[in-house]
């Protein structure tokens, strides 16, 4: 099924649910990829002002940029990562801004260091 948007929910055990949105025309194929892998279970680790989300895709840049603000959604290729801006941040590398958060931001400000972390579809 091909959408504009695709709905996911972060979920957090034992801390709360937070949900997002990836935007396909910022990255037709990899959201696609990213949504067929759904759900995906790892570790994230808040580093700084991020969130980093280990997943297991590996594919290039689409529409490269080097920035992003609060509630983004970006993709690292080189650290096969997504990584929820928990501030307005500027990149050495490329990457991949997919997406955005739209609600419950707040509870990765909570956090101290890390935590379990299960991405899945929204189903409407």
């Amino acid at each position: 099924m091909i959408a504009d948007i695709y709905k996911i929910r972060f979920i957090l055990p034992n801390i709360g649910e937070s949900e997002g949105e990836l935007i396909r025309i910022r990255g037709p194929h990899l959201t696609e990829l990213i949504n067929r892998n759904l759900p995906i279970n790892s570790r994230g680790l808040k580093r700084e002002d991020l969130f980093f989300i280990p997943i297991d895709v590996l594919y290039a840049v689409e529409k490269p940029t080097n920035a992003g603000k609060r509630g983004d959604l970006i993709f690292e290729p080189k650290a096969k990562a997504l990584i929820i801006l928990l501030a307005e941040k500027k990149f050495d590398t490329k990457v991949a801004n997919i997406g955005s958060m739209t609600n419950n931001l707040e509870i990765y400000d909570k956090l101290k260091m890390s935590s379990g972390v299960r991405i899945e579809k929204v189903i409407e």
